[in-house]
């Protein structure tokens, strides 16, 4: 909840959304919610309903990211009461729908963000368009709609890339492939290849680019495009010094051999991971991240195995 409501005496409501504004700035959300919506009330007072339906807005979101979600729902309120220009307007109807989201209701989420997109259409600007399509998706998602959520996802691309945004629509586009993963692998591929044709932008887009396309090649039951696209992945990974996307990589492909019979490759994998990881992150937290995934390993194969895995690659270092 945010602060309680007490005069500010001699207070301007100027000088109240400054405070809010310094509030902000030092990451202090329920202070600043506070300050507005004392602004609010004050802007009220004089009669300015555009300044106090923006100022009750503002403390609707800024509570929502605080997560004290039943205040930002009464903020919202205060602001939906008022005689508002459409473009408050909206605005107010976007954090309606993004507090139903945050709330987990995702159906509702993504009745309200439809209603905006149609009653606001004509005055929804390219950018806000694709913006409020994601948002849809992810309520989308929220609700089980997969392919409704990789159709808005794909609407959205196609409007950033007319933007001349191509990293974000192929971000979008990889999205959509995720929704589709389980319900229509296919579909899924065919959105894929059509973001391999552009060349990723950075290793960060090259690791999820990988780690995606993985992900459908196993639900396509193709193994070895799998691992090839995970190399890709881990590769893109340490271009970007991305630890987090090079474990992954990492591990999938060492399970990918291990259910392939190649326990000595996966043992290999893993042990690369923890050099790699030690050069990025140090010894000590690298081998953290390392441990669970050898631990599970050595667990599955038993201990005698597993030490014949580990001393035969070991040799095969030693000869190298």
């Amino acid at each position: 909840m945010s602060e309680p409501m007490v005069e500010l005496d001699g207070e301007s409501p100027e000088k109240l959304e400054r405070q809010a504004r310094t509030r902000l700035a030092e990451a202090d959300l329920s202070g600043a919610a506070g300050l507005l919506e004392h602004a609010a009330l004050s802007w009220q007072r004089t009669g300015n309903a555009d300044r106090a339906g923006t100022c009750w807005l503002l403390a609707a979101s800024t509570l929502r990211l605080a997560g004290s979600m039943e205040a930002s729902a009464h903020a919202a309120r205060c602001a939906e009461a008022l005689v508002l220009p459409d473009a408050l307007r909206r605005g107010v109807d976007m954090e309606l729908a993004e507090q139903a989201l945050a709330c987990g209701d995702a159906v509702l989420a993504r009745e309200r963000f439809s209603a905006l997109l149609e009653q606001h259409g004509r005055h929804i600007d390219d950018p806000l368009r694709a913006m409020v399509l994601q948002r849809r998706a992810a309520a989308a998602l929220g609700a089980h709609d997969e392919r409704g959520a990789a159709a808005d996802f794909c609407a959205a691309a196609v409007l950033m890339q007319s933007l001349g945004h191509g990293a974000d629509a192929q971000t979008a586009h990889l999205a959509a492939a995720s929704c589709l993963l389980v319900v229509d692998a296919p579909a899924a591929e065919a959105i894929w290849q059509g973001v391999d044709q552009q060349p990723a932008r950075d290793g960060s887009a090259a690791a999820r680019q990988g780690l995606v396309g993985a992900q459908i090649a196993l639900a396509l039951d193709q193994p070895v495009l799998a691992l090839e696209r995970l190399a890709r992945a881990r590769q893109g990974a340490l271009d970007a010094r991305d630890a987090t996307s090079y474990l992954a990589a990492s591990v999938q492909a060492a399970s990918l051999l291990e259910q392939q019979g190649r326990a000595q490759d996966a043992y290999a994998r893993l042990a690369a991971a923890w050099v790699t990881l030690g050069d990025l992150l140090g010894k000590e937290p690298a081998a953290n991240l390392v441990r669970p995934a050898l631990a599970g390993l050595r667990e599955r194969l038993g201990e005698a195995e597993f030490q014949r895995v580990r001393q035969a690659h070991d040799a095969q270092r030693q000869r190298a």
